[in-house]
């Protein structure tokens, strides 16, 4: 059996990721419906990164990076590996391209709501935790959103985009190295205040 390690930024952001290209697509057919709108106005994200890419080339894009950690809790051991609740601070981005500022501008407001109402649902993220001893949960408190000015590209078309901010903790494990094997153990018994060896 592999031992747990540590799962870093990489892991957080992937987690994340991962459950948003899952969720997203599903969660945005609702509102659609909810809000009387087509694929068009509503559209789906095409990519679900979890890096800042130099050029972005597919729209709507959502992009989940990783900020910094602040927190470390220890919560006690796993085996004989000690466990703790890490905190990530994390921003989720939006990016849209569409032709005129309003379209662009109502755009990225919708799937930032979207996006947002997929970050606050705990019990969907808890049923994709891959194992359940993550507990990977965001603190709804922490959610903040944040909008870009618009950007006027080739033509009439716009560039929009927004971020959430939020902090997710998960359970992280420090798997010690081994430092020595217990290879045999000798034990003397003696009689209680006589020093006779029983065994030897």
């Amino acid at each position: 059996m592999v031992a747990p390690l540590m799962h870093g930024a990489h892991f957080a952001k992937a987690f994340v990721s991962n459950y948003l290209s899952y969720d997203i697509p599903t969660r945005i057919v609702k509102y659609r419906n909810g809000w009387g709108l087509d694929d068009v106005s509503l559209p789906t994200p095409i990519k679900f990164l979890t890096y800042e890419p130099l050029a972005m080339d597919e729209w709507p894009t959502i992009i989940t990076v990783a900020i910094s950690t602040s927190y470390f809790d220890r919560l006690g051991f796993m085996g004989s590996d000690p466990e703790y609740r890490v905190a990530y601070n994390m921003r989720t981005y939006v990016w849209v391209r569409t032709e005129g500022s309003e379209e662009a501008t109502i755009m990225r407001d919708r799937l930032s709501a979207v996006l947002r109402s997929s970050l606050l649902d705990y019990p969907s993220m808890k049923a994709v935790d891959p194992r359940q001893t993550f507990k990977a949960e965001i603190e709804q408190t922490s959610l903040s959103e944040e909008y870009s000015d618009l950007t006027l590209l080739k033509g009439d078309r716009v560039l929009a985009g927004a971020y959430l901010g939020y902090t997710i903790y998960m359970n992280e494990v420090v798997s010690r190295a081994d430092i020595a094997d217990l290879e045999q153990v000798d034990i003397t018994f003696n009689l209680s205040g006589m020093g006779v060896p029983i065994i030897e």
